[in-house]
C-alpha cells in the first residue's frame, strides 16, 4: 500500500487573508445578572457613641434611595441602607420579625413582604411605619440602644426641595416625641454639599433618585423662588430600561427586578455626548461586538429521560391497569344503583295495588306518607322507574338490546262527558288533551322525518346510479347547478 502526501502552498497574503478570516473570534463578554442584594450579618459601628458629646450631631441623609447616617464628625456615613422594611410572622416562634434595609432581602419570604417609606417615584414619606421602623434600626446601629431617656443628640436631618408642610411635620414630632431629640435641623442635601465646599454664587445641580433640581446661589444664599424642577432621576432611567427590555423580550422566562435594572444602568449606560453622531453609525460592524452587552440570567434547564421501551411497556400497562379498576368501580355503582331503583319501583307498584280497595281518604294520606300529590303522579314515577330500569339492565347487566316499545299511551277521560267529571275529573281531562296532542305532534314529525330519510336515501341512490352509467352527464349536470348557485350569490 502507498500513501502519497500532497502539500499546496499558498502566497503570502493569500495566507493571511485566510487565517484572518479564519480566525476563531474571542469569546463574548458576559454579566450577570445581580442576585437580590443581601448583605448578611453587619457588625454595627456604635463606637461613635463613646467618642461623641452632647453638641454632636446625628446627621442622617434621608434619600429615597439609599438612608446614610453617622456622625458630625465622621468623614463618610457609617450606614448605608434602602428605606426598605419587611415584617414576617414566625409561626414556629410566634413573633413577628422586622428586617430593615439590606436585610429584607434575606430570602424569598421576606422579599415578598418589603415596604417601601417613600412613594414610588418621590421623595415624600409615604409609609410612617416603615420609617419609624428605618429610624430605630440606624439609632440602634449607631449605638445608642443602651440610652434610656431619648437618643440625647441633635439631629441634622436632609429633606427634599419644596417638602410638604405635613411631611415635616409629621417628621419633627416622630423625632421629638418618640426619640425626645433636643433639637432637629433640616436641611437640602446639595446645599449643604455646596457650603462645604465653600461655594458662594453658582448653580447647583441635584440629580437625584427621583428628581433633578436646579438651584442658583448667589452670596452664599439660594434663591428658591427660581428653583427649576426636572422629573427624571435615577428612579425613571431604571423604569424606563425595564420597560424597553420588557417590550423587546416580552416571553423573557425570568423576572427582571427594580434592583437589576437599576445596577444595569449603573454598569451599562452612559451619557452620550453626540446623541445623533452615535445613533447614525450605531450599527456599524466597527465596534459593534463591543457595544453588544450580554447579560446572563440564571435559568434551569429541563432535563427530559428518555424512556426505554421495557418502561414504557410497563406505564401503559399500569395505565390500562387502572383504567379496568376504575371501569370496574363505576360499574359497581351503577349495579348498586339499578338495585335501589328496582328496589323503590317494586315499593312502588306495591302501594299501587293496595290503593285499589281503599277509601279517598285513606288514599289520600297513603299519597301524602310517599310525598305524592295524586295517583297521576304516582303512575309517572312507576313509568320512569321502568323505563330506567329498563335502559339500566340493557348497559349494565346484558339485558336485551332493543327494550319493548313504551305501551301506547291512553287517555280514557278524553271520551267521557263533561257533567260526568268532577273539578278535579275535568283538570285531568284537559291535562290527558294536552298531552294527546304533545304525542300526536310527536308522531307526526317521527313519520316526516322517516319520510324525508327515505327521501334524501332515494336521491342519492339515483344520483350514484347516474354516476356510475352516465358519468359525462353526471358531471355536466353538476356543473350546471355549480354555476346556478353562484350566480344567485352574485346577484
Amino acid at each position: 500500500m502507498t500513501i502519497q502526501s500532497v502539500r499546496v502552498f499558498e502566497p503570502a497574503n493569500a495566507f493571511s487573508q485566510t487565517s484572518r478570516r479564519s480566525s476563531p473570534k474571542p469569546p463574548p463578554h458576559i454579566w450577570y445578572a445581580s442576585d437580590p442584594p443581601f448583605k448578611g450579618y453587619q457588625p454595627a459601628p456604635s463606637d461613635g457613641y463613646k467618642h461623641s458629646s452632647i453638641s454632636t450631631a446625628i446627621v442622617i441623609d434621608n434619600g429615597s434611595s439609599l438612608v446614610r447616617a453617622g456622625w458630625s464628625f465622621d468623614k463618610s456615613p457609617r450606614l448605608s441602607l434602602p428605606p426598605n422594611v419587611a415584617r414576617y410572622r414566625d409561626r414556629k416562634l410566634n413573633r413577628t420579625c422586622m428586617y430593615v434595609g439590606y436585610d429584607a432581602y434575606a430570602d424569598a419570604t421576606t422579599r415578598g413582604q418589603i415596604r417601601n417609606a417613600f412613594e414610588p417615584g418621590s421623595s415624600i414619606v409615604a409609609n410612617w411605619d416603615v420609617m419609624e421602623g428605618i429610624l430605630d434600626y440606624t439609632f440602634l446601629k449607631l449605638g445608642l440602644d443602651s440610652v434610656e431617656e431619648g437618643i440625647g443628640r441633635p439631629v441634622v436631618m436632609t429633606e427634599p426641595v419644596a417638602n410638604l408642610g405635613y411631611s415635616r411635620k409629621t417628621m419633627t414630632e416622630l423625632l421629638f416625641e418618640c426619640y425626645s431629640a433636643p433639637s432637629v435641623a433640616y436641611g437640602i442635601d446639595a446645599l449643604l454639599s455646596y457650603r462645604y465646599n465653600k461655594g458662594k454664587n453658582g448653580l447647583v445641580v441635584s440629580s437625584s433618585h427621583s428628581s433633578t433640581h436646579v438651584i442658583p446661589v448667589l452670596d452664599s444664599k439660594p434663591i428658591m423662588s427660581s428653583v427649576s424642577r426636572l422629573n427624571w432621576g435615577g428612579y425613571h432611567c431604571a423604569e424606563y430600561l425595564l420597560k424597553l427590555l420588557k417590550l423587546k423580550y416580552p416571553t423573557f422566562p425570568g423576572k427582571m427586578t427594580d434592583s437589576q435594572a437599576q445596577e444595569m444602568v449603573r454598569d451599562h449606560c452612559y451619557i452620550s455626548q453626540d446623541f445623533d453622531g452615535e445613533m447614525r453609525h450605531y450599527l456599524d460592524w466597527t465596534g459593534l461586538e463591543d457595544r453588544d452587552h450580554l447579560i446572563q440570567y440564571p435559568f434551569t434547564e429541563h432535563v427530559v429521560v428518555e424512556k426505554t421501551e421495557e418502561e414504557l411497556a410497563k406505564i401503559a400497562e399500569r395505565k390500562k391497569e387502572s383504567g379496568r379498576r376504575l371501569q370496574e368501580q363505576a360499574a359497581k355503582m351503577r349495579l348498586d344503583k339499578l338495585v335501589r331503583k328496582e328496589q323503590e319501583l317494586e315499593y312502588f307498584k306495591d302501594l299501587q295495588q293496595r290503593l285499589a280497595n281503599q277509601t279517598k281518604k285513606e288514599i289520600k294520606r297513603l299519597l301524602d306518607e310517599d310525598e305524592f300529590k295524586d295517583e297521576a303522579q304516582l303512575d309517572r314515577t312507576i313509568k320512569e322507574l321502568e323505563k330506567s330500569v329498563r335502559k339500566a339492565r340493557s348497559k349494565d347487566v346484558g339485558g336485551p338490546e332493543n327494550p319493548e316499545e313504551e305501551e301506547e299511551q291512553t287517555f280514557p277521560l278524553l271520551d267521557v262527558p263533561d257533567e260526568q267529571l268532577d273539578e278535579a275529573g275535568l283538570k285531568q281531562k284537559r291535562h290527558q288533551r294536552l298531552m294527546k296532542s304533545g304525542v300526536e305532534a310527536r308522531a307526526r314529525a317521527k313519520v316526516e322525518k322517516e319520510q324525508e330519510k327515505a327521501r334524501v336515501a332515494e336521491e342519492e341512490r339515483r344520483d350514484e346510479e347516474r354516476r356510475q352509467n352516465d358519468l359525462d352527464g353526471w358531471l355536466e349536470g353538476k356543473r350546471a347547478a355549480r354555476a346556478a348557485s353562484e350566480a344567485f350569490f352574485v346577484q
